[in-house]
């Protein structure tokens, strides 16, 4: 089936303006502990929403000091793990720009 003005040269409506992105050049696909950050923010954020369910499914109503500490630890400790590994990644970006690895100028190409 054809798009309404596709055969007159026009560009087809496809509700996305321009090309596919890039993944290559993406500040958390490019390097790896900028990956692991992302990994540590999506565990940050499954350990709340179990919490959340902890509560759900407890008799009481609220979670035990046990779950609480547990769920607590997890989301805090992904989280400093998270920032370190996201500063580790900007640095190596910073210095392989400076290198001239990376960008010439801190400007892509």
């Amino acid at each position: 089936m054809r798009q309404a003005g596709a055969s007159r040269g026009e560009v087809p409506l496809t509700g996305r303006a321009g090309p596919a992105p890039d993944r290559s050049q993406s500040r958390f696909f490019r390097n790896v502990p900028r990956k692991v950050a992302l990994l540590c923010g999506v565990v940050a954020f499954a350990a709340l929403v179990i919490g959340g369910g902890f509560a759900e499914i407890s008799s009481s109503g609220a979670p035990t000091a046990r779950e609480t500490t547990i769920v607590r630890s997890v989301i805090v400790g992904s989280l400093v793990i998270g920032v370190v590994f996201y500063v580790i990644g900007g640095r190596m970006r910073a210095t392989a720009g400076q290198s001239g690895q990376d960008w010439p100028n801190g400007k892509r190409r």
